[in-house]
């Protein structure tokens, strides 16, 4: 298993309705994690392989490393999987600071376009149906509904 489980609530199928995940920050991990989300989102139908949850959820995560506990192995970094008939809802936290959404620059400003770095809070949103961050800015709520095959 890629992050410590730490608690999930039986479904009357027999697949959980809620996992959460544990993992330190340490990229090596964050990809260990997201095998494991997919293979259960497969599992139930609602994704593909290389699906739009997968690269929103590596964003989200590699941020929740990166910029929010700064790769710091001794901080972790929290994944929460809510499965609801017609969507699936992620919460991503970490143990750092926070940030504020507003004072992040625009991706899209000339002077923005040649950055390495920057577009992922862009894309997490035009990825994912829902997405809201919590007032510290440590924690993103990102929402999938499930779509017709």
């Amino acid at each position: 298993m890629a992050g410590h489980l730490v608690n999930h609530a039986q479904a009357t199928d027999a697949q959980p309705d809620h996992l959460e995940f544990v993992i330190p920050s340490v990229i090596s991990r964050m990809h260990e994690l997201l095998q494991e989300v997919m293979a259960l989102l497969e599992a139930r139908g609602i994704t593909e392989p290389n699906s739009n949850i997968l690269l929103a959820l590596d964003e989200a995560i590699a941020n929740a490393i990166k910029h929010g506990n700064h790769e710091d192995p001794s901080k972790n970094v929290h994944v929460a999987v809510e499965f609801a008939p017609n969507e699936v809802t992620f919460v991503i936290t970490d143990e750092g600071d926070g940030f504020d959404l507003n004072a992040l620059p625009d991706p899209t400003d000339p002077s923005c376009l040649l950055r390495t770095c920057g577009r992922g809070v862009m894309l997490i949103y035009h990825l994912m149906d829902e997405v809201e961050y919590n007032a510290r800015g440590n924690q993103v709520r990102m929402k999938k509904k499930r779509t017709e095959r």
